[in-house]
């Protein structure tokens, strides 16, 4: 966190009261130091029963207790409180890494579990959570008092901030989106600062912010009436010229240029000399597709160097190579309908007997000779709206491979086939058809699927695949905002461990730890815990260590056509 967000948060925290319960006092006043740095408003309690007194008599913004009390212990007090107080946030801080609070905990919604002696990111993150939460319910509650001007005022102030840009009130990415279907403009130009990060890294963001503005009012005071200025993401710009011709283009083009080479940006006491690189596209019906324009235009700019700018065209060679990325929309849509897309399998080996347990089922594309892998048609497939059928394709061909075969297997599915509720009628047809029982299927989810607004939904969905007697995994556990709640609504058999965690055991403490605490949960929850990849010895004599189940990565094997033994 750097200074100027712990500035804020601090400002943030000494308007909140809270209730600090501790029965050590050696403890409490080592820890009350601590919290006097956020907090102004810090009521102690020596034990259970005093804490709940005087919740009773007051209402506080945050509860951070202690576990091992006399009286009424920690865990029996958050207990007491939830049974009317479901709102209040509740922090444990405790030297005790018990599995057993910490389930206990989760239970009772307990908002963070900190450990003695407190680490001030771990502090910094949870605490920040907590008062983003109290803001916006104290903002709710203002509305609530005076709704109709408060909506009001809000709702002018959100639709003014929704289109225009936060440091230089120009009009922003919206706004263009919005001006570009109204057909009032001819050609779009997109400025880029040239070598903007040298300034970042040079003088620091603050005061790279302070050229943004500069540089905007300075284009601003130079645009002509039939131009429009906007200010879109990090340090570009956008200008749309209406009624123009190719050559008005070029000639506006050269009149930026010029008039940077001789006016700098003048910022407190520093003169910087600033130049562009531009992207100029004509505006076409497809908002997507103009826009993209620019940037192919821009990125040649740049390849030229600084100073130079470059008019799309897409007789160009360079132009259409570029656009070819967007044709793996068309390709994607070939490989499915041409039932080009086949299963390879990855084996997952049982870190205890060494035995391999099952395979993973992977799609890849086949045009012609070439493998093609699933970072290119999978996206695209989202995009269409046809992520569904490639889960079909994958469960009919694998149920195919494997019904003369007696291994377990794991098909991914996805947000939309849990939501389209199609699994059951279609999994119950491809059994019967291939004599598959479902204890041998597990289906795989992304973890982020868990925390989605229709989540209810796929709770649902989950349960009643497992009632059928297929498992359920999550994968890339870890890498998204981990809800541990939610892994006590869906009966989960396994947790597969991101990546990210797993390939950096052997240099990153923290990452060991992290796989520890997760495994951890995983046993106290009664689910299995899969490593991937494990992509050479160290790593899965590590992981071993960590008590991980099962192994899955290069270190086992590569995903291939046929099962490996």
């Amino acid at each position: 966190m750097n200074k100027e967000h712990f500035d804020s948060l601090i400002k943030s925290t000494k308007k909140l009261s809270i209730l600090y319960v501790e029965d050590d006092k050696l403890a409490r006043d080592s820890t009350l130091k601590f919290l006097e740095t956020f907090f102004l408003k810090i009521d102690i309690a020596v034990d259970g029963e005093q804490a709940y007194a005087k919740k009773q008599l007051k209402k506080y913004d945050i509860i951070i207790t202690d576990i091992n009390m006399p009286k009424l212990n920690g865990i029996e007090l958050i207990e007491k409180i939830r049974k009317h107080d479901a709102s209040t946030p509740i922090l444990i801080l405790s030297a005790y890494d018990d599995r057993d609070y910490f389930v206990q905990s989760i239970k009772f919604g307990v908002d963070g579990y900190i450990l003695k002696p407190v680490e001030l990111g771990q502090f910094n993150t949870i605490i920040s959570k907590i008062v983003k939460r109290i803001d916006l319910e104290r903002s709710l509650s203002e509305y609530q008092n005076n709704l109709e001007q408060k909506v009001e005022e809000k709702t002018r102030e959100l639709r003014y901030r929704c289109y225009h840009e936060f440091h230089t009130d120009l009009p922003n990415s919206q706004q263009l989106q919005a001006d570009i279907l109204k057909k009032d403009f001819s050609y779009i130009l997109l400025l880029d600062i040239s070598h903007f990060s040298t300034i970042n890294k040079e003088y620091g963001k603050v005061f790279a912010n302070h050229v943004l503005v500069r540089t905007a009012r300075m284009l601003e005071y130079h645009i002509h009436k039939k131009a429009k200025l906007y200010k879109i993401e990090s340090d570009r710009f956008v200008i749309m010229l209406k009624d123009a011709t190719s050559e008005d283009v070029h000639e506006y083009c050269n009149q930026i240029v010029a008039f940077f080479d001789n006016k700098n940006v003048k910022v407190d006491e520093a003169e910087l000399s600033i130049t562009f690189n531009i992207g100029v596209a004509k505006i076409q019906d497809d908002i997507t597709e103009t826009l993209i324009n620019c940037e192919y235009a821009l990125d040649k700019s740049k390849d030229l160097g600084s100073r130079r700018y470059e008019v799309f065209d897409d007789e160009i060679s360079c132009f259409r190579d570029e656009k070819e990325a967007i044709r793996w929309l068309r390709t994607t849509r070939m490989l499915i309908l041409e039932d080009k897309i086949e299963p390879y399998f990855q084996p997952i080996q049982d870190i205890k007997t060494n035995e391999i347990l099952k395979y993973e089922v992977l799609a890849r594309g086949i045009l012609g000779d070439r493998i093609v892998s699933p970072i290119y048609f999978i996206p695209p497939a989202e995009k269409l709206g046809l992520i569904t059928s490639i889960t079909r394709i994958m469960i009919n061909k694998s149920f195919a491979f494997f019904q003369d075969k007696t291994h377990q297997f794991s098909i991914n599915i996805t947000e939309r086939d849990l939501l389209e509720s199609y699994l059951v009628d279609f999994l119950n047809e491809k059994m019967a058809t291939y004599n598959i029982s479902a204890d041998r299927v597990t289906f795989e989810i992304l973890e982020n699927i868990t925390l989605v607004k229709n989540n209810a939904k796929i709770t649902e969905q989950l349960n009643g695949l497992r009632a059928m007697g297929f498992k359920i995994a999550i994968d890339d556990f870890g890498i998204e905002n981990s809800n541990f709640s939610r892994l006590l609504e869906i009966n989960l058999d396994f947790i597969k461990i991101d990546g990210v965690f797993i390939r950096n055991l052997k240099e990153n403490a923290r990452n060991r730890t992290i796989t520890k605490a997760i495994v951890n949960l995983s046993k106290t929850l009664g689910i299995k815990t899969i490593a991937e990849f494990v992509e050479d010895e160290d790593i899965y004599n590590i992981i071993k260590e960590c008590g991980i189940d099962y192994a899955q990565g290069y270190y086992i094997g590569k995903p291939e056509a046929v099962l490996i033994s």
